[in-house]
């Protein structure tokens, strides 16, 4: 058994972890992940190098995205366990807000979890257009419109409005000091070059926060803490795996965890929803045994299962996995599509999957064809015409066990693979 460590990446303010990461008989790596007691941190993990980035979970308040000049969104730290009101639709009642309205207010705003922006945030669920602001066609700022108070589990009450956006952030915010509001305090956040989808905000310091993220290539999932309904009753904080922008992720249940010889199942769909992981693999106590999660990372593929659910005592999230790219053969067809074959050899069904992964849509349908080494055609089907991540299961139990090609054919060009039917 090969045994290597992986070491956490040094960061400003964050606490090291040394992972101890095993490779099995099976080819996976045991990844023993940690977020700490009650979940004090939250730990980034890079799937192509087993790096992991630990950090204090609420060393900040609030995170501005700052990815894209033409692109804005936030997110509330759920850490802290914020609850947001949306107290006035209008800034001039700024200092009109009262703290014992707070049950005309409506129902609290979380950060959906439901969603496939990391930036759609509590505020970005207010009432204006764009949940906080409004479009401005003179000058092409967002304009704030809408004032939020933030209430803290302990008590601490923080009203705070996003008053424009235009490649940075422009907010206020006054802390509620039990009596009357303090002094409003207005604060300028560019979005400036970090490699970094988020720029952070605390209140604590009143200042930005640095270096609380990797960077953007350097992870693919962030484990914290973060709000779900939860079993269709009521909002509730949970821990799990939220994942980057960059990969797509597909459920499996059930099947078989550790195991070679596994393929796709009909029903699995790739999503891009940034809590497919989530915390739909934890039990209660441990982890499920019949979850496994397939991931699509750019032309490359995981296999990943989780193994223990530590809960908060110890905030343990172990899990298993490994890469699969050579398994599934993927092959670029020309620079409109990839795709991959397995299993390959069959299994004794002898069905095979083909997997498709459509960059941009050709004019004409594609089509997927066998033969044998004679140059016979054995079996043939036309390919949907549809960008993005699928899959088209043939049924070969009709083919005598031998070698055998697979040729695709999409947008004008080919590829052909071997294929062993057993």
């Amino acid at each position: 058994m090969k045994t290597k460590l992986l070491l956490a990446s040094l960061f400003a303010l964050s606490v090291q972890q040394t992972v101890l990461a095993q490779t099995d008989a099976l080819g996976y790596s045991q990844v023993n992940m940690t977020m700490g007691q009650g979940y004090q941190n939250r730990v980034f993990f890079n799937l192509a190098d087993g790096n992991m980035v630990s950090q204090p979970a609420k060393s900040w308040d609030i995170a501005f995205f700052r990815n894209s000049s033409m692109n804005f969104g936030s997110r509330v730290n759920d850490a802290q366990d914020i609850e947001v009101y949306e107290a006035s639709n209008n800034l001039a009642d700024w200092d009109n807000i009262n703290i014992a309205n707070v049950s005309n207010w409506g129902s609290p705003i979380y950060n959906p979890d439901q969603t496939t922006s990391l930036q759609d945030g509590a505020f970005e669920q207010g009432s204006a257009p764009y949940g906080w602001g409004q479009y401005n066609g003179a000058t092409h700022h967002i304009d704030g419109k809408i004032i939020f108070v933030l209430k803290y589990s302990d008590g601490t009450y923080i009203k705070f409005a996003i008053l424009d956006y235009f490649g940075g952030y422009t907010f206020k915010y006054s802390k509620w000091n039990g009596n009357s509001w303090d002094a409003t305090e207005t604060r300028t956040i560019a979005n400036g070059t970090d490699d970094a989808y988020f720029n952070y905000f605390s209140f604590t310091t009143g200042a930005k926060v640095n270096n609380l993220e990797p960077s953007k290539s350097a992870w693919d999932f962030v484990f914290t803490k973060y709000y779900t309904f939860y079993n269709n009753i009521m909002m509730y904080p949970l821990s799990g795996a939220i994942q980057a922008p960059t990969v797509t992720v597909a459920k499996v249940q059930p099947e078989t965890q550790a195991t070679a010889a596994y393929t796709l199942p009909a029903n699995a769909s790739f999503s891009s929803n940034i809590t497919t992981v989530g915390h739909s693999w934890k039990g209660i106590g441990n982890a499920y045994s019949d979850v496994v999660y397939y991931i699509k990372k750019g032309s490359d593929y995981y296999r990943m299962y989780f193994t223990t659910n530590g809960g908060s005592s110890t905030g343990n999230m172990y899990f298993k996995y490994k890469k699969i790219t050579e398994t599934l053969g993927i092959t670029e067809v020309g620079k409109k599509a990839s795709f991959g074959i397995y299993p390959n050899p069959t299994t004794a069904d002898k069905k095979v999957t083909v997997l498709f992964d459509i960059k941009e849509k050709a004019g004409n349908k594609g089509n997927v064809e066998v033969f044998d080494l004679t140059g016979k055609k054995v079996y043939s089907a036309e390919l949907t015409n549809q960008a993005g991540f699928y899959k088209q299961d043939l049924n070969l139990s009709y083919l005598t066990s031998g070698n055998y090609l697979v040729k695709i054919t999409y947008g004008g060009q080919s590829e052909t693979k071997k294929l062993i039917v057993k």
